[in-house]
């Protein structure tokens, strides 16, 4: 098993280092068609986030010499959104606190009523030239977070609408084309052969664009100065504060978010409560094989991005995921927790160690500091499991799903992405303290 486990590691690692190979090979089929370079964004009218990455998007067209083609989508589908209304409630939260961090707009407050959706998008369904239906889709997405009906049946009047009939087998096509083409939902850009979700990855495309068309644009987007974010102030913190932390062995951003949520517990003296959770598809929920694929290779330019070694992959899913667990259990007892979570995501994720095979576990788990012999001891104790089960209920609790995520007092954030939002603001706290 440890032996397969390396030879799948091995592929797994030449697979992730074939970017380079994607963008030659799209670079060539474009000089041979004679096109110019295009960047299609997929915006999705329900989604905070694209209405905040159409706004980076009508940014990059006035800065780059690039066709933006755009496109309407419906939202993600089941089998990629197992949590819609957690996830349409954290969105429109994320997308206020991206806001006020960047130099962006998002006006809203809650999610939006099907029926303005479906007014805006008879409008965004009628056939234009990309740069109209882009300017359009911000007018329409102002009109939708600010909750002016008004100005939405104005919008109606001004540009024409199709029939209400007709939107519903428009986005199912745009819907099918967005999986056919390697992705599965809105705020996407696609350029070169890579994919970039919103404006969080909206940096790697810049990086390519200034590269590929030789423009010294500065960034579209800026952080917003301290003195213009709202004054930071977190609630419900307890004396020792702690900051909670949701994990998974299979998510490998929560791998890449390990070391930093030590750094910053250390770095506030912060109590940290490290919450271990099964994998999404081992609580019912899915993963399909398209996301799978979007999120390893993210997270591998993430982790190069951050200095941090990844690609050489043993999925642990499984009896692998299971030791781990249960072994955790034991080392947060000990107090070395935060040691054998980053042993032993490590070993999956970089090194191609098999956590179901007790040759490669051991390594992990005396790596840690740990004895074997207690390891072995807990493997045996099947007390993890309700350990687990209480914490994925606490993540419920706290309104997400997926990991990793944190909980500092009544804050809670979700995505490794979120850690240096989520260290200002801890900052500013203690600052202001």
């Amino acid at each position: 098993m440890t032996f397969v486990s390396r030879l799948k590691g091995a592929a797994i690692g030449a697979f992730l280092g074939t970017d380079a190979v994607r963008h030659t090979a799209a670079e060539l089929r474009r000089k041979v068609t004679g096109g110019k370079r295009s960047v299609d964004f997929w915006f999705d009218l329900a989604d905070p986030w694209s209405y905040l990455a159409a706004q980076a998007a009508h940014r990059l067209a006035a800065a780059y010499p690039i066709d933006l083609r755009f496109h309407l989508v419906s939202p993600p589908a089941a089998d990629v959104d197992p949590a819609p209304l957690l996830r349409g409630k954290h969105a429109v939260r994320d997308a206020i606190e991206l806001a006020q961090h960047w130099n962006l707009d998002f006006p809203g407050k809650k999610e939006l009523e099907p029926g303005s959706l479906r007014k805006a998008g008879q409008v965004l369904i009628r056939p234009r030239p990309d740069g109209e239906q882009l300017a359009i889709a911000l007018e329409l997405g102002n009109a939708l977070w600010t909750r002016d009906d008004k100005a939405l049946v104005a919008l109606m009047g001004k540009h024409g609408t199709e029939s209400s009939g007709s939107l519903p087998p428009y986005l199912a096509g745009a819907y099918a084309t967005l999986r056919n083409a390697g992705h599965y939902q809105g705020a996407m850009f696609a350029y070169g052969g890579d994919w970039y979700w919103g404006i969080d990855r909206l940096s790697y495309l810049e990086t390519r664009l200034r590269e590929d068309t030789g423009t010294t644009a500065p960034p579209v987007l800026t952080a917003r100065p301290e003195s213009g974010r709202p004054p930071e102030k977190l609630t419900g913190i307890t004396t020792p504060a702690s900051l909670e932390f949701w994990f998974s062995f299979r998510s490998p951003y929560s791998y890449l978010a390990l070391g930093r949520t030590g750094e910053l517990a250390a770095q506030h003296g912060l109590e940290l409560r490290i919450r271990p959770v099964l994998p999404m598809v081992a609580r019912g929920l899915t993963v399909p094989r398209d996301k799978r694929l979007y999120i390893v290779r993210d997270a591998h330019r993430e982790a190069e991005r951050l200095g941090i070694p990844f690609g050489n992959v043993c999925d642990p899913l499984g009896t692998g995921v299971d030791n781990a667990l249960a072994i955790s259990k034991l080392a947060i007892d000990r107090g070395l927790g935060l040691a054998f979570l980053e042993s032993a995501a490590r070993g999956a994720w970089a090194e191609a160690k098999d956590l179901a095979s007790y040759v490669d576990l051991r390594q992990v788990v005396e790596r840690a500091g740990l004895e074997w012999n207690d390891a072995r001891a807990a493997l045996a104790d099947d007390s993890w499991r309700v350990w687990a089960q209480d914490n994925a209920a606490d993540l419920d609790g706290a309104g997400l799903w997926g990991v990793p995520c944190w909980r500092i007092g009544d804050h809670v954030t979700w995505g490794q992405d979120r850690l240096p939002m989520l260290a200002d603001r801890v900052r500013r706290h203690f600052a202001a303290a």
